[in-house]
């Protein structure tokens, strides 16, 4: 089966049909997300910290990235694929992002690449050439924080203002969508109705051209969450229930070879 392309989801939203975006970190998961009709495959370089155990975001590198990413190219069967380059290259200038993006092309295979340049757009401007010139799809992040000091929803004409000119401005660059972070709904909508491509992202309002979906968030599968009491889905309490049984079993001399 040929997968999609970027040209695909664009056509998406030129149809008016919502775009689904599922971040993912290995096969498996890929598998089940492709079963379910997802649009966008999104390798966050949040795998550092939800299954490398960093700390910090920052601390995922390209090394860590590239297995997780040859691993949902593998299993991918329709949907687009794209990586996020980690912070570290991000920062480095064009010349460490074109060599980050061109290793998940030729290492990995994927078909886009996420560049995160929120508040420093005129400075990192230049990273989203240099991920076009690999021959990559650019996906560019623009908005505001979604973590630390800075973190949450920016409003006002300064705001509106500030993102409609850079959202234009790599649209006419020739990127091929948008991930918009913590801006109104009222200025999502504009942003969207405004450009031809997609404008997506993982806080997306209704008015978005689609929304991305943190996988492992969505179904609960953090050691954290097994004891939560919320009604969200926790699929770590089913994993540890089931683990606990088959494990005491063992301890107990009372297993079947058929587990």
């Amino acid at each position: 089966m040929a997968h999609m392309t970027a040209a695909d989801l664009q056509q998406m939203k030129a149809d008016g049909k919502k775009i689904a975006a599922a971040v993912v970190y290995e096969f498996q998961m890929t598998k089940i997300c492709e079963r379910a009709g997802v649009d966008l495959l999104s390798v966050g370089d949040s795998l550092g910290r939800n299954v490398l155990g960093h700390d910090h975001v920052d601390e995922c590198t390209v090394d860590d990235m590239i297995p997780f990413a040859r691993a949902v190219v593998r299993g991918r069967e329709r949907a687009v694929v794209s990586v996020d380059l980690p912070t570290t290259p991000s920062r480095g200038g064009p010349k460490e992002v074109g060599a980050a993006a061109l290793r998940f092309k030729q290492e990995a295979g994927v078909d886009m690449a996420k560049v995160d340049i929120r508040t420093r757009e005129e400075e990192l401007f230049d990273n989203v050439y240099a991920v076009m010139e690999t021959g990559l799809e650019a996906y560019p992040q623009i908005g505001f924080p979604t973590q630390g000091p800075t973190a949450g929803v920016q409003s006002g004409p300064e705001v509106r203002d500030h993102v409609m000119h850079w959202a234009h401005k790599l649209q006419d660059a020739g990127v091929a969508m948008i991930d918009l972070t913590n801006v109104p709904p009222d200025v999502y909508a504009e942003v969207c109705q405004s450009l031809r491509i997609p404008v997506i992202g993982g806080q997306a309002p209704k008015q978005a051209d689609g929304k991305i979906q943190v996988a492992v968030s969505g179904v609960g599968y953090f050691a954290a969450t097994i004891d939560r009491e919320d009604g969200r889905p926790n699929a770590s309490k089913y994993i540890y229930d089931t683990m606990k049984g088959l494990l005491d079993s063992i301890h107990a001399g009372d297993w079947s070879t058929g587990q």
